[in-house]
């Protein structure tokens, strides 16, 4: 039998932001799976990744870099992370900004997260 997963269409988190902000909330119901990608030109931004189970109060969440499997609850440079989202009510890219402009885009699937395996 053949599993069926489902996507959510790429939503901007951030959109060209240039100042501090939470910015847009992705809801992860029925969502295993977010990737973000990062872009634009961060000369001193700090994107903090952060997952809600109640709606309220927002949590540092670990996600790998998929360039270099680099585990992070953060960002300073452009790429594309992958995070474990199951059980959370929503996901979202939180910026503390210094100077520059970054986006954010996310996109969320039903399918489980696949990660790369390194040894310790």
């Amino acid at each position: 039998m053949t599993e069926r997963h489902f996507e959510v269409q790429p939503i901007a988190l951030q959109s060209a932001a240039g100042a501090d902000g939470n910015g847009i909330a992705l809801s992860c119901e029925s969502l295993a799976t977010v990737s973000a990608q990062i872009s634009g030109t961060l000369t001193s931004i700090i994107v903090y990744f952060e997952g809600t189970v109640d709606g309220t109060n927002w949590k540092a969440i670990l996600g790998f870099d998929r360039a270099t499997g680099i585990k992070a609850s953060q960002a300073t440079a452009a790429g594309i992370w992958a995070f474990n989202v199951s059980g959370l009510h929503s996901f979202r890219a939180r910026l503390d900004h210094t100077t520059g402009s970054v986006t954010v885009t996310a996109k969320g699937t039903s399918a489980p997260i696949t990660t790369l395996v390194s040894a310790s």
